[in-house]
């Protein structure tokens, strides 16, 4: 994919989506930064584009991708990642955190390397979703590859590679957890809860622990019920902890994310909420075979699934996630793309991602009127570009 570099750019036409408004604006880029949002066509710029009948937000921002488009970023190679990234920047997501399945210690660690080591436009960091998980939960993650939480293996396992790993999903319940959760904060992670059987009282002594985030709420962890609220009940009771949600209508069903959208937006804490994908290497590409780690998967009506029928990640992308909550919840636009922008930024400490404003960086997505990306921006540099002249 083209990424093309300007040093002075004005979308100009657009109807933005700012600060929990729509306003009709301009936005000045200035190398990687907003420079300004200003009057319509209040001044003129180097280069303009034509945003006229485009909405204009924040870049999108996924806590939570494995690949897309044939690649993984398990692949461990740079040409892998990079493919995950371009793809999902056609969707509109300028940020991405690279979610990585268990393996062998030492291929995670070679994985890690090359995340770390290597400039790829927008990848935050990494998640490790396990393996310090339950396999009673372990959902699409190879049982083969979980291990018993153990404080002293995990520093071993992200030593030098403290800054890039941003999210680490572990099982609460399990014998050495406490010690485990303390290790990830003590690297700068965010600890998070998932692939879990841990009862509501145990999730919640997680949180009181420093337990900050949800992966995947309501997949693979304990539910809710009436006598035994599970890591549902913690999630949705308390307000310390973000919200990770696949908004596909298949790993949650639309009521579901009706109930959890009005639930937290009556209570003013939607701001905890945050779409992901959970997009495998699948996404983008036929109904057909797959993987996702060393497990087969196959693809049926968009659909990832094990041979035991199991959900395996998703095909999703957050364009169309976007389009699904609003359809499903009834969401204005605003707030919905709060959802994949500042919400997700928010989440994880990064306050210049995730809004259209001056300073901030200059990740800015098109979006035509029925929501599909016209044009992705990333620091400044047109990422994808749906216009024929771009793609000749």
């Amino acid at each position: 994919m083209r990424h093309e570099s300007i040093d002075e750019l004005l979308i100009a036409g657009g109807r933005c989506v700012r600060e929990g408004r729509e306003t009709q604006a301009d936005v000045l880029i200035r190398g990687e930064r907003i420079a300004d949002i200003v009057r319509p066509r209040s001044r003129p710029a180097a280069r303009a584009i034509d945003a006229s009948g485009c909405w204009v937000v924040a870049g999108f921002v996924d806590l939570h991708v494995h690949g897309g488009a044939g690649a993984d970023f398990a692949d461990g190679t740079v040409g892998a990642a990079r493919t995950v990234l371009d793809f999902h920047a056609a969707h509109g997501t300028t940020r991405a955190v690279a979610s990585l399945v268990p393996a062998e210690l030492n291929q995670l660690r070679r994985t890690l390397d090359v995340l770390s080591s290597s400039r790829l436009p927008g990848l935050l960091g990494v998640h490790l979703e396990g393996p310090y998980v339950s396999p009673s939960r372990c959902g699409a993650l190879a049982s083969t590859h979980l291990r018993s939480p153990n404080r002293d293996e995990f520093r071993r396992l992200v030593a030098g590679f403290e800054e890039k790993v941003r999210i680490v999903t572990l099982a609460p319940e399990l014998p050495g957890a406490a010690d485990l959760l303390a290790a990830v904060q003590d690297a700068g992670a965010i600890p998070a809860i998932g692939h879990s059987e841990a009862t509501y009282e145990q999730a919640r002594v997680a949180i009181d622990r420093g337990a900050r985030h949800i992966t995947h709420l309501w997949n693979a962890m304990s539910g809710f019920h009436h006598r035994a609220p599970g890591v549902v009940g913690a999630a949705l009771l308390d307000p310390r902890v973000t919200i990770e949600l696949i908004a596909d209508g298949v790993h949650v069903h639309p009521s579901v994310i009706r109930f959890l959208i009005e639930n937290l937006a009556a209570r003013e804490q939607l701001g905890r909420l945050s779409l992901v994908t959970d997009a495998i290497r699948a996404a983008g590409l036929p109904d057909g075979p797959s993987t996702l780690g060393n497990l087969d998967v196959t693809i049926r009506a968009g659909v990832a699934s094990l041979p035991d029928g199991s959900l395996a990640g998703s095909t999703l992308t957050l364009d169309a996630a976007l389009r699904n909550v609003m359809r499903y919840a009834d969401v204005p636009l605003a707030e919905a793309v709060s959802l994949v922008t500042r919400n997700p930024a928010s989440a994880l400490g990064e306050d210049d991602l995730g809004e259209l404003r001056p300073g901030a960086y200059a990740d800015v997505v098109l979006l035509d009127a029925e929501l599909n990306v016209r044009i992705t921006i990333r620091s400044g540099e047109i990422a994808f570009d749906s216009s024929p002249a771009a793609r000749t």
